[in-house]
């Protein structure tokens, strides 16, 4: 999940996250996410980083000054809403403006 220059946008980042911790276990809580209809199931930080391959947070953790396990532990706290305030609709935007928009929203937290 890095923003970079090569076209990829981020809710396909988000969307490709979304779908490996559904595959591995995680649908229920990916599920409430995007549901209007149910309270956002919570996740932890060791969650994540069970179902994610080794060292992927690895690059953002290190720019955010963070272990791996501190960054899961973030991310896995402001997930939930992230995905809920992009897809409330149970889906997650196409539209370029919507992965600008996620971008901000990670800068407000991340306090870039």
């Amino acid at each position: 999940m890095t923003a970079d220059n090569t076209g990829a946008s981020a809710p396909d980042e988000i969307e490709v996250l979304l779908l490996h911790l559904a595959d591995y276990g995680y649908s229920d809580q990916v599920g409430s996410w995007l549901s209007r209809e149910v309270t956002n199931l919570p996740v932890t930080g060791r969650q994540l980083l069970n179902a994610l391959p080794e060292g992927a947070l690895s690059d953002l953790a290190a720019e955010m000054e963070l272990s791996e396990q501190e960054y899961a532990d973030y991310l896995a706290e402001e997930l939930p809403a992230l995905v809920d305030g992009l897809g409330p609709q149970g889906e997650l935007p196409d539209e370029e403006q919507d992965a600008d928009a996620l971008w901000a929203f990670a800068g407000e937290h991340t306090g870039a």
